[in-house]
């Protein structure tokens, strides 16, 4: 399966970077006749933001990719799906599972809404009332706006889930062009004061020196790309799209001998070992807007 490619800002030039798209999704389920929301969620971001989302219900699992492509008047949206959902039992009394994977495209109007059946469409009303589990539907309905924004945007998310028997979550997806890197080097229980720097992935690092006591240790720094998802899922949910790569080389060393930590820039710490004992403590944040 072809790896996804999420849009670039030359497809977006017509939108310009100013401009925040939001998603506006509404988890609605119609249960014996009853329909009530579930869930809602919002994620906004830059022109290129794209919508990772999860849902999992009774028996069925659905996760998902939505990317846009956007238009003067409307909004070309395109996704691609991974549903998983209980068929049988085994003879051992295990549960077999049956997969699928899709595609949809849609192109509505500014603020004009779209629906997603991600456990199948509705029955038709003369059935509606006959066969098992046909009486239960799940839908996502989804909306579409953007909006001025001056300067550079960061990405927001926000759900709300109604319904504690349904899981369900939303989030933007953004390859970073910028990444703040907070970098502390630690021997046994000492360590040094904190080096904040900001990096392009894959383009030349910097150096920085850290000092213990007297003692001063210099490093090359620099940020990568991860290696493409070996599964056809992972490459089509485009699972790496936020995840970068620390890679810190001594200057006296050979690029071979590279230390690389991979992340997402979730302001999480994270543990790069050294040669000598030494520890390089490395978290990774969106840059603070411009």
């Amino acid at each position: 399966m072809a790896r996804a490619v999420l849009p670039t800002q030359r497809a977006l030039a017509s939108q310009a970077p100013n401009y925040r798209v939001t998603y506006h999704l509404r988890l609605v389920g119609r249960d014996a006749g009853e329909t009530r929301l579930l869930g809602s969620a919002v994620v906004s971001g830059p022109p290129e933001t794209a919508l990772r989302l999860s849902l999992r219900a009774r028996a069925a699992e659905l996760e998902g990719l939505l990317t846009t492509l956007p238009e003067l008047d409307t909004v070309n949206l395109a996704g691609v799906f991974f549903s998983r959902r209980q068929a049988a039992w085994s003879r051992r009394g295990l549960p077999l599972w049956e997969e699928d994977s899709y595609r949809r495209w849609s192109r509505v109007p500014w603020e004009g809404t779209t629906r997603l059946f991600p456990f199948g469409p509705p029955p038709p009303p003369s059935t509606s009332a006959g066969g098992v589990g046909q009486r239960h539907v799940v839908w996502v309905e989804i909306t579409m706006s953007r909006e001025f924004a001056a300067g550079e945007t960061r990405a927001s998310e926000e759900v709300t889930l109604l319904d504690s028997a349904i899981a369900f979550s939303a989030q933007a997806v953004i390859p970073p062009r910028r990444v703040t890197v907070r970098m502390t080097l630690v021997r046994g229980d000492t360590a040094s004061s904190p080096q904040v720097v900001d990096l392009v992935p894959e383009t030349t690092g910097r150096r920085v020196s850290f000092r213990l006591g007297r003692e001063r240790s210099d490093f090359d720094v620099s940020l990568d790309r991860p290696e493409p998802p070996r599964t056809g899922r992972d490459s089509a949910l485009a699972v790496d799209a936020d995840v970068v790569c620390l890679r810190v080389v001594t200057p006296d060393a050979a690029t071979a001998n590279a230390r690389v930590r991979c992340g997402r820039l979730d302001n999480v710490a994270r543990r790069v070992a050294l040669t000598g004992g030494d520890t390089l403590m490395a978290t990774f944040r969106w840059p603070a807007p411009r």
